[in-house]
């Protein structure tokens, strides 16, 4: 059990399998579930598979302009989006598993949640036949390339976590779009290039986005000792996502130049 998660937590979680047709929406969803538990409108913790279009999602502090080649972007009809969490740049299509896991904040260090969603993660691929290793500090590489990265968001009552699954990711589509920042100094967060490669490849055989999300989800029970049981947003989430999309995430101030004027969640 990670140290964030209260001892009392629930022994059934939700599992959601939802995803939206833009990543503004995507990632509207995945703050509103973090402020829902943040007020107490939602009290049981999340698992959340889902999938963006093709996407590329900055951090909360980074620069667009150091991550993003934004005439690629275009020509190839690729979003441009920032989440409310920090960390790097990541490239998103239909062949990328994305899950997060929402909880309430127990008593223990961020550290320990971040450390035990990892392990979920690892083991998740080694019953798939991969062996990963942890490169510090939110990234899972396979014989010297990433294929997983991660990031996070912990206030006084929530924890998110949320992960990147490259399964059959259009890696040429990948290094066209991203554009880490190749200067030396930076008031912003910086991307920091690896090589990358996919499930389907280090396994030579094409993998189902399902057969991982199964694997996951596997793990996550085994892992945190709880049940999944199927569930559909809330009307307090789904009022906050509509909120959040419209006001936020189709945003230029938002996903252009940051956090400015954007309040973050206690």
């Amino acid at each position: 059990m990670p140290a964030l998660v209260a001892p009392n937590h629930p022994r059934v979680w939700r599992r959601l399998r939802l995803s939206y047709p833009s990543a503004f929406e995507n990632l509207a969803v995945e703050e509103a579930m973090a402020r829902a538990f943040s007020t107490g409108m939602q009290t049981k913790p999340s698992i959340r598979i889902w999938i963006n279009p093709k996407a590329v999602v900055v951090g909360r502090f980074q620069e667009v302009a150091n991550e993003v080649e934004l005439i690629q972007c275009e020509s190839n009809q690729c979003q441009v989006a920032r989440r409310f969490t920090g960390g790097g740049t990541v490239f998103h299509d239909d062949g990328t598993l994305n899950f997060s896991i929402v909880t309430g904040r127990g008593k223990g260090s961020t550290l320990g949640f971040l450390e035990a969603n990892t392990r979920v993660t690892l083991d998740s691929l080694a019953a798939l036949g991969i062996m990963g290793t942890v490169n510090p500090p939110n990234s899972i590489l396979v014989e010297g390339r990433k294929v997983c990265g991660a990031a996070s968001a912990v206030g006084k009552n929530f924890a998110l976590w949320h992960c990147s699954i490259l399964v059959n990711t259009n890696l040429k589509l990948l290094e066209r779009t991203l554009a880490p920042s190749k200067t030396s100094t930076s008031r912003y967060v910086r991307s920091r290039w690896q090589p990358v490669t996919t499930l389907s490849k280090l396994l030579s055989k094409s993998i189902r986005i399902d057969e991982v999300a199964q694997a996951i989800e596997r793990s996550v029970e085994r892992h945190f000792g709880i049940e999944l049981e199927e569930g559909g947003i809330s009307v307090e989430e789904a009022r906050l996502t509509e909120v959040l999309f419209h006001e936020k995430y189709t945003s230029d101030l938002w996903n252009l130049k940051g956090n400015r004027g954007f309040p973050s969640i206690d």
